[in-house]
């Protein structure tokens, strides 16, 4: 059978040529413009792919291009989102050494700066570590503020730090007073970043909101620095002489990066 069709085939051609070479033109257009339209049909289909195997290259580069491109963008991006952040980190620390600053200078006296170096804000002890010790003049007991108020006081000095007993530490116990009523109490640690405020009878007004400053009169503090706000008030029973009243510290404990120390404390002037 596919020798049948071969030959077949072979006749046909050998027919076509001698058509197209001694037929009448009647009879041979026709075949020519086919074998005419065939032969370009194969032409244009045998030049056609290297064009578009090159639009297609072409593509590809372009694309390779857009994507470094996109890559050296999200590099300058990325730069400029840390430049943004440092930026924006020196300008919140600006004004943390302004409040410090100001501290300084209602202060009158020695006031050393420190940076905190170290945190333990464990259940039983709260207390954080400063860059600065006895080489620069500090001693245990030394009252210390951020720039909202009090922060504690210097539980232990080394050569060059110092660990600092915080004011919700259920061991911190400083002199303390009502600024609107002027009733006293003493501030007590009552863990978590709250204090209470200690030893204020019963018939003394007390109202949330009530700033709490330091009495000056444990020998430990100056007399007028903030410590805080009370929070809540509590009468409790008959039997209790005192009221319960906790108070807010003026400064988040648990977020405390720098700090003054008050080296000779001076009799600070209230804030209202």
């Amino acid at each position: 059978m596919t020798a049948y069709l071969v030959l077949a085939v072979v006749v046909f051609l050998i027919f076509v040529v001698v058509g197209l070479r001694f037929g009448s033109p009647a009879v041979v257009s026709p075949v020519k413009y086919f074998f005419m339209d065939l032969t370009g049909y194969l032409q244009k289909g045998l030049s056609g792919p290297p064009r578009w195997i090159k639009n297609f290259w072409r593509s590809y580069l372009a694309l390779q291009e857009v994507e470094l491109e996109n890559k050296a963008l999200r590099k300058e991006i990325n730069q400029l989102e840390k430049e943004i952040g440092r930026y924006r980190e020196a300008l919140i620390a600006n004004v943390r050494y302004k409040m410090l600053l100001e501290i300084k200078e209602d202060a009158g006296g020695k006031v050393i700066a420190a940076n905190v170096v170290g945190v333990d804000l464990a259940p039983w002890l709260a207390t954080i570590t400063v860059d600065k010790g006895r080489k620069e003049g500090i001693k245990p007991g030394m009252v210390v503020m951020s720039g909202s108020g009090v922060v504690g006081q210097t539980l232990e000095t080394s050569l060059h730090f110092s660990k600092v007993l915080l004011l919700s530490d259920y061991n911190s116990a400083i002199a303390a007073l009502i600024q609107r009523n002027r009733a006293r109490g003493i501030i007590k640690g009552a863990g978590d970043g709250l204090c209470r405020l200690a030893y204020v009878e019963k018939v003394v007004d007390v109202e949330v909101g009530d700033r709490i400053i330091t009495s000056g009169t444990d020998g430990i503090s100056s007399k007028g620095l903030l410590i805080g706000k009370v929070s809540s008030v509590t009468r409790g029973p008959i039997s209790n002489l005192f009221q319960n009243i906790m108070v807010t510290p003026a400064v988040d404990l648990k977020r405390i990066e720098e700090v003054v120390i008050l080296v000779k404390n001076q009799p600070f002037v209230e804030s209202h």
